[in-house]
């Protein structure tokens, strides 16, 4: 029986991660919730239309569920391109999951869900649940463990390519110039996830990935700039108007084992797509 993993909403994320899947021998399959953007989908990704509504799963539905790892990149409500039914979505997902008999669960999550903390944060972090963000992304989490065998992603803010950082800053003005950057790329996205399936199942509910040596916004973003063939300098406010933090995430190397292609952020920069 072929290996099997199902990207449930497969974005950009699940577009760039497909295929080193597909390199370690996963039949892999990505959803969309209607059929033209299913069809979309670029081999080796297997496009099936998913919508996740009311209607009872087809008996082909349930047998491609099964025995099948699930990865749902489902994007949160609250910006652009988010599921304002966000969480009714991942308890249909969950649900889905049981009744086919899928072997378990990656959520990929955010580590927005540490707003409104200061400092170095981990996965042992109090999250401040008071903010609407926040407590939208834990109760996501929480709503998928308490409904099967998942584990949770929290990804810092994705590079890779077709989505360099420093196009998301030309002609802005930031904040914080001195704060920590938290950035990912998705090579260790992907890696991370294969590592985290060769491990099934690991000691914590949830990790985080972010590049893990230290760089400040203002080198970064500078070096960002510089490596699409920018003399422009970044504006910075005088005054930041965020709170300075810095996301911890070595606890999937513990417990698995994994080990980042792109420790270092600026390193990752020459893997993005530079061209316009």
């Amino acid at each position: 029986m072929n290996k099997k993993i199902i990207i449930v909403g497969c974005g950009w994320l699940g577009q760039q991660i497909a295929p080193a899947f597909n390199d370690a021998g996963w039949q892999v399959y990505g959803s969309r919730r209607n059929h033209a953007a299913a069809q979309s989908l670029a081999s080796p990704i297997l496009g099936i239309t998913l919508p996740l509504d009311n209607a009872a799963p087809s008996a082909a539905l349930l047998a491609l569920f099964k025995d099948a790892w699930v990865i749902c990149a489902i994007p949160p409500g609250g910006r652009a391109g988010g599921t304002t039914d966000y969480l009714v979505v991942l308890k249909r997902l969950a649900l889905l999951c049981q009744q086919a008999g899928s072997k378990g669960g990656i959520h990929i999550s955010s580590t927005g869900v540490y707003q409104g903390l200061t400092g170095e944060v981990d996965e042992t972090a109090v999250l401040q649940v008071a903010q609407p963000r926040v407590a939208l992304l834990a109760e996501g989490e929480e709503v998928l463990r308490d409904n099967g065998p998942w584990l949770t992603l929290r990804l810092s803010g994705l590079m890779g390519p077709g989505r360099h950082p420093g196009r998301f800053v030309q002609g802005k003005t930031l904040s914080g110039a001195a704060h920590p950057l938290n950035m990912v790329h998705s090579n260790d996205v992907a890696n991370a996830i294969l590592a985290i399936l060769q491990h099934w199942p690991l000691p914590q509910p949830y990790y985080n990935l972010s590049a893990p040596q230290a760089v400040s916004k203002a080198t970064f973003y500078q070096a960002a700039l510089e490596q699409l063939g920018s003399t422009a300098s970044i504006n910075f406010t005088a005054e930041p108007t965020e709170h300075a933090r810095r996301v911890l995430a070595m606890a999937l190397s513990r417990d698995t084992g994994f080990s980042y292609q792109f420790p270092d952020a600026i390193q990752a920069l020459a893997a993005c797509d530079v061209k316009s």
